[in-house]
């Protein structure tokens, strides 16, 4: 495999696992190369994505973790398709996971993926955008994760004057629900 095939296959996985990112021996299993090689092959492709006005994308380290991100100047014009997407309805993971936020909030993703039983990497950072959660903080729980909250933006956006004015739950009752389990 040539020098411009790993960048690809390198660039590709990026591309691949999103924000959640990806760790330099985790590149190194997948493509099957030694940490000092990623290292010169990131290098490169970073340099390449800072150099290149023709690409709107850099790479970015955090946590350990490589990513791909998009360039901040043109931060105005990505914030348009955000504005337009704002117009379109929420999915239904999306408003699933909004409500688990707005009755249960400050809650961590992992405590809204135990209760959904889905990743919701993509559901939160979409909603983030949306500006209808925000982080607040991070969690008490191990590796100490994000909590996230409502905004005033979801207020708004539901005609709430407040989070008092949410519907109450009805909370299951086993005995009451016992019929169900015979």
């Amino acid at each position: 495999m040539n020098n411009a095939e790993k960048i690809a296959l390198l660039e590709g996985l990026l591309f691949l696992v999103g924000d959640e990112g990806i760790m330099l021996d985790e590149i190194c299993e997948v493509l099957e190369l030694e940490p000092q090689e990623v290292t010169l092959l990131l290098t490169e492709l970073e340099e390449e994505y800072q150099n290149n006005t023709r690409r709107g994308f850099i790479i970015t380290k955090f946590a350990k973790k490589y990513r791909l991100t998009t360039k901040k100047e043109y931060y105005s014009f990505y914030l348009k398709l955000a504005n337009n997407k704002f117009e379109s309805k929420l999915s239904q993971a999306a408003l699933e996971t909004l409500a688990i936020i707005a009755y249960r909030g400050p809650i961590s993703k992992p405590e809204i993926e135990d209760l959904r039983g889905v990743n919701s990497d993509n559901v939160i950072h979409k909603l983030k955008a949306r500006e209808l959660i925000k982080e607040v903080g991070k969690s008490e729980i191990a590796g100490k994760p994000m909590n996230y909250q409502v905004t005033e933006e979801f207020l708004k956006v539901f005609k709430l004057s407040s989070l008092s004015e949410l519907p109450e739950l009805q909370e299951a009752k086993l005995e009451d629900d016992e019929e169900l389990f015979k």
